[in-house]
């Protein structure tokens, strides 16, 4: 008889607990929808008594905590997981927790030293290697980030936030090398090619950058220079001043001096607007364009029309352009459409006779490894070589960038 009781108690036992985990599970799924929707107060309401029933549950004390750090009430998830994440043998779903409520509230120090903690435990982890990363990259430690991220085996999951990371570092270098190489041909009739390349390197500063260019043509079997900065200035507001200044070492092939100045405003809402103008002098003659930009955003595509006009032969010239943008990878495609006098990159000389020219265009920039960017340009134009007599002329450039 006593045999039976026993075996009825334990039978009675064993169907209370297997009620109990029934109930928790039904209110964790309830607890877990509300988050979903954000309603984390009603969330924090349903795990309050699953926590004050079974207080040593680890599972549920850092699923609050999570609450608590999805609510953004950091102070309240760190009190609530470091007993377990700080434990001689901890947690390590707690530790993961607490390193994503420090890196969320922006503590980067501690948030390296949780994620050492859990690399101790799991050294191959990708996702708490590269919150690591990350928070190296936040602290200006980028050669400790690029060293961490070199040791990530690149998975299918981890390449968008790896990529992303190695173009933020990227981005924060100070100087940079170009080169570049233009010819510029014609056909029916055609004339001997025209040949400019150039050499420059910037330098940015906090809130300006300054860049050294010098430029060399050959046309007709006669070789001149052109020397040349750019001065790039933000103010607070984010809007900047563009300054362009040089002079050539002749006459014929490149203006004998040639200036430009224009003010870029912050972008309101999808838009952004540019103002400014060009200047160029010859022995015989001066050359004076207003100009300015009208651009439209949307996602990673950008619109944008540029008008150019001559002041002094009254003649307008526009240039409409398409181009999409990968910030990740630091890619671009820019379609372009031309009417009017302006030569490409402004290339006026002393035998230029404002003459009209339809073009079409097309560039792309690929960036190579982390500090290489190739950059072709592919522009075909209808110009009007004589009044009323056209020509092809076929404008092909390569730009490679080292940046440093």
């Amino acid at each position: 008889m006593k045999f039976l009781k026993n075996l009825f108690f334990l039978f009675f036992i064993t169907f209370t607990a297997a009620g109990q985990e029934i109930n928790v599970d039904a209110v964790m799924s309830d607890i877990k929808r509300e988050v979903e929707n954000g309603n984390y107060d009603k969330a924090l309401s349903l795990i309050e008594p699953l926590h004050k029933k079974f207080p040593q549950d680890e599972d549920i004390i850092i699923y609050t905590g999570r609450i608590y750090s999805w609510k953004k009430d950091y102070t309240t998830a760190i009190q609530i997981l470091t007993p377990i994440a700080d434990r001689t043998n901890p947690n390590t779903d707690a530790l993961l927790a607490i390193i994503n409520t420090y890196f969320w509230s922006e503590q980067f120090d501690t948030t390296i030293l949780y994620c050492d903690k859990y690399l101790a435990v799991d050294p191959n982890s990708i996702d708490v290697k590269i919150i690591k990363a990350k928070s190296l990259e936040r602290l200006n430690r980028d050669k400790e980030a690029s060293a961490i991220l070199e040791t990530i085996a690149v998975t299918e999951n981890s390449t968008l936030a790896i990529t992303g990371l190695r173009t933020l570092i990227g981005r924060k270098a100070k100087n940079a090398i170009a080169v570049s190489y233009l010819n510029i041909s014609t056909s029916s009739p055609g004339q001997a090619p025209l040949h400019y390349g150039y050499v420059e390197y910037s330098h940015k500063f906090s809130t300006s950058a300054l860049v050294g260019r010098a430029n060399i043509g050959h046309v007709n079997d006669d070789t001149q220079m052109l020397f040349e900065a750019d001065y790039y200035k933000t103010f607070s507001k984010k809007n900047y001043l563009y300054v362009n200044a040089g002079v050539s070492t002749g006459q014929t092939i490149f203006p004998i001096a040639r200036g430009g100045i224009e003010y870029y405003f912050i972008p309101h809402k999808k838009f952004d607007y540019a103002l400014g103008l060009r200047f160029m002098h010859f022995e015989n003659d001066n050359v004076t364009l207003l100009t300015g930009q009208f651009a439209y955003h949307i996602g990673t595509y950008t619109l944008a029309y540029r008008p150019f006009y001559d002041t002094s032969n009254a003649l307008f010239s526009h240039v409409l352009s398409i181009q999409t943008t990968n910030e990740e990878k630091e890619s671009l495609l820019r379609f372009e459409l031309q009417y009017g006098s302006v030569p490409y990159l402004y290339l006026y000389n002393a035998s230029i006779k404002p003459l009209n020219a339809y073009r079409v265009g097309l560039q792309y920039q690929q960036r190579l490894g982390n500090s290489f960017f190739v950059r072709p340009v592919l522009l075909y134009e209808y110009e009007e070589y004589l009044p009323n007599q056209y020509r092809n002329k076929f404008n092909v450039q390569v730009i490679v960038t080292k940046r440093f």
